[in-house]
């Protein structure tokens, strides 16, 4: 990796920021919270994941170094989906607000939902 290096412990020190974006960061704390909460398997995530990211591959889309959290959002949709915690037209409303959102925020501002 050409923006990490090996500490003495071993393990990887990335230099910059881990997410290239706030709602990155927001995906990745919702799959932390659901499974310290028990509600979703580490192994369940990682099939679900892995087979987001396999699909992914199967359509072409090629991986470069920024879809990651875009696999795990979609992951995270359908996880929510097939377990009901989340209706099809709940989740659409929802992008639907973030969108309407971001156009109303002018550039620099962070993007809230009222």
């Amino acid at each position: 990796m050409a923006n990490s290096s090996v500490s003495a412990s071993g393990f990887r020190e990335l230099e910059g920021p881990v997410f290239r974006a706030p709602w990155e960061a927001q995906v990745f704390a919702l799959v932390c919270a659901l499974q310290e909460a028990g509600n979703l398997p580490p192994a369940e995530w990682s099939a679900t994941l892995g087979e987001e990211i396999r699909l992914a591959k199967e359509r072409g889309e090629p991986d470069l170094g920024d879809t990651y959290y875009v696999y795990c959002l979609a992951a995270l949709e359908k996880w929510l989906l097939e377990e009901n915690l989340a209706a099809h037209n709940e989740i659409s409303q929802r992008i639907a607000d973030w969108r309407a959102a971001y156009l109303k925020t002018p550039h620099g501002q962070p993007v809230e939902l009222r």
